[in-house]
Parts: structure tokens; sequence; C-alpha cells
């Protein structure tokens, strides 16, 4: 029985081992197909300086393909797959490697993906991810944070509707909040996992002794008692 059982799973390793030698082969096929020459040429036709595409020639790359640069989530979910590390730029390393994951090599194959990066189709985990690259890669210079008038307009665009906080959470940071206000990277990723546990009509599922950063105790306070709630504090 025991040499039955080591047998079977040399079997199965065996199987298994040609399998992934197999899938690999074929993805090595499947990249070496590519024109990385033509994925060259098509960064350096966006690329502002040496092997880097700063925001005015994501810009342009998003006008080529039909997307508005200063609202169409896309662009972001597109920045996010092709694995921009840096706030507000691609480089050409990062470029050609997320090129060759989306196994794209010419401008009617970058089009024809455009229609499937719409973020709200990704699940929990991964719309996570992306919502806080749209942060990190939304930062000025070495700024950790966002100024409020950025969140103002960036919150509805990479929320997806999935929020039904984001209104009344935007008014509330513009009549409560100094203008100077910025957001940190803890705040930004604290609203989703709100939305996703608090109601917007009661609050429900809010825990006053929870670890919530305060930003998020005040609009809770705020907005209970400009609708007739009592307060969490009270």
């Amino acid at each position: 029985l025991q040499k039955i059982i080591i047998m079977s799973f040399r079997g199965k390793l065996a199987r298994a081992s040609w399998r992934g030698s197999s899938s690999q082969k074929q993805s090595t096929i499947s990249e070496s197909k590519l024109n990385k020459e033509a994925i060259s040429e098509l960064f350096n036709k966006w690329a502002d300086e040496t092997d880097l595409m700063t925001m005015e020639g994501i810009s342009s790359m998003a006008e080529a393909l039909g997307m508005e640069p200063s609202s169409d989530v896309r662009l972001l979910s597109l920045c996010w797959r092709l694995g921009a590390k840096r706030p507000g730029q691609l480089d050409k390393e990062e470029w050609i490697e997320g090129m060759e994951k989306l196994g794209i090599d010419s401008m009617s194959k970058l089009e024809a993906l455009i229609p499937n990066l719409d973020p709200k189709d990704l699940d929990k985990r991964n719309f996570r991810d992306f919502f806080k690259f749209v942060f990190l890669f939304s930062r000025e210079g070495t700024h950790r944070t966002l100024e409020k008038d950025i969140v103002r307009v960036l919150l509805p665009i990479a929320i997806c509707d999935r929020s039904e906080h984001t209104v009344p959470f935007l008014e509330f940071l513009e009549s409560s909040q100094p203008d100077n206000l910025r957001l940190t990277l803890d705040q930004w990723c604290s609203f989703l996992e709100f939305s996703y546990k608090v109601s917007s009509t009661d609050f429900s599922g809010y825990e006053p002794d929870g670890a919530w950063p305060l930003l998020l105790d005040d609009y809770v306070d705020t907005t209970k008692r400009n609708m007739g709630l009592s307060s969490s504090s009270s």
C-alpha cells in the first residue's frame, strides 16, 4: 500500500511538473511573440523625456485612447495594471513589463483593452489594492498626503459607486474641515472599509470605540447631528 501511495504521489508530481513546464513554455512563447520594439515605440510616443512618461504624456495617451484624463477612472486602472510605482509617472521599464503582462504590443490591442479596465468589476481584495494605488499615484512630489481639493475631485472617481457615504463625507470636509486639510493614506483606505461596514442612513455598524481615524469619528458625529440623530459622543 505504501508503495502504491508513493508511486501515485510521484505520478502526480510528474504530471504537475509537466503542466507547470508546459504552462511556463506557453507563457514564454506568448511573450516572445510580442513585438518589444513596438512596445517601446508606443512608450516613446508619449514619453516627455528619456525613459519617463509624466502626467502630460499619460494625459496625451488617454486622449488618444478616447479617455478624459481628468475624470475617466479607467486611466487610473491602466496605470495600476501597468505597475506604476511613483506618483504621476511611468518609466520605460514599468511600461514594457506591464504591457508584456497584459499581452499588448500595438495601439489596436491597447484600445481593445480599455472597455475591460473598469474597476467596478474588481473583487474586494483587488479593489482595495486599486483604491490604495489611486492615493499613492495621485500624490504630488514628495508629499505623503492629499490636499482636500484633490480629494474632493478624486474620491468620487476612485470609489466607483462603492460608497453611500461619498457625498455626505465630502460635504463634511467642505463645511467642517479647514481648507488646508490633507488626507493621509490611512484615512483614505479607512474610508473604503468604513463604507463597506457602516450604513449611511442610521450609521448602524459604526462603533465609537472602533479603530477608525479621528476624521471619520468626527464625520459620524457631525452628520448624525445634522440628521437629528444622537451623536456617538453624547
